[in-house]
């Protein structure tokens, strides 16, 4: 059973969060549905309906957001997020476990994301990060600084992948350190390396130190990649 920590916004990233919400109601009027923040700067925007005109108006914002910090939103109707649910699992569940209502009525009540549908997005997530860490690696030309981006960007969706392996095996990951304890339980992964990788979210200068294990990172998520590949089987 996985207990993910609650999302906290700072002050600051409230406030910016709420004159976000209060830009959608402008824009959007009657059919403002929700904005809903998953992390201190990512929110997804929800409406009845998305016109074209909505999203000119909704452009002409976002270096205003960008000012205060915050990603331009994901945009989406109520309808839409309800029927892509089986397309964007892992990214969906991540949100159902760790977000904050800012303003609205919350679309997520009573949504719940399928076992089958986590499981099919977790073997593609982790082949898909194997495959882009490897082609970061090449990109990098052996650029100590550019590797060091490369391991930072992939703590993020590790993490998602992690969570929800944890989630589909029935363990328990409050914090990091269990849920690199579970990598290494079901994949052999090295746990003090994924726990390292993982700490690059909050503190990325770190990331210099990681870089001299980058091979065995990679063959860490090989491995992980292999034990979801077997999946298939059970």
């Amino acid at each position: 059973m996985i207990s993910v920590e609650s999302l906290v916004l700072s002050p600051g990233s409230r406030r910016a969060f709420e004159r976000m919400a209060a830009d959608g109601r402008r824009v959007l009027g009657a059919r403002f549905v929700a904005l809903i923040a998953y992390s201190a700067a990512d929110a997804v925007m929800f409406g009845e309906r998305i016109d074209a005109a909505d999203l000119d108006a909704l452009g002409a914002l976002a270096g205003v957001w960008h000012h205060d910090d915050l990603a331009t939103p994901l945009v989406i109707t109520t309808s839409e997020f309800r029927r892509s649910l089986d397309a964007f699992p892992i990214e969906y569940q991540s949100m159902l476990d760790r977000h904050v209502l800012v303003a609205g009525l919350n679309p997520f009540d009573g949504v719940q994301v399928l076992d089958a549908d986590v499981r099919r997005a977790c073997e593609i997530q982790a082949k898909s990060h194997v495959i882009h860490l490897r082609q970061g690696w090449i990109e990098s030309g052996g650029d100590e600084s550019r590797l060091a981006a490369l391991t930072v960007r992939s703590a993020a969706p590790l993490r998602a992948l992690l969570v929800q392996l944890v989630r589909l095996n029935d363990l328990r990951a409050e914090n990091d350190e269990a849920l690199a304890e579970a990598a290494s339980v079901l994949a052999g992964a090295p746990a003090d390396l994924i726990g390292a990788v993982l700490a690059l979210e909050k503190a990325p200068a770190r990331a210099s130190a990681v870089v001299p294990r980058l091979s065995e990172y990679l063959s860490a998520c090989e491995q992980i990649w292999a034990f979801i590949d077997r999946w298939r089987s059970r």
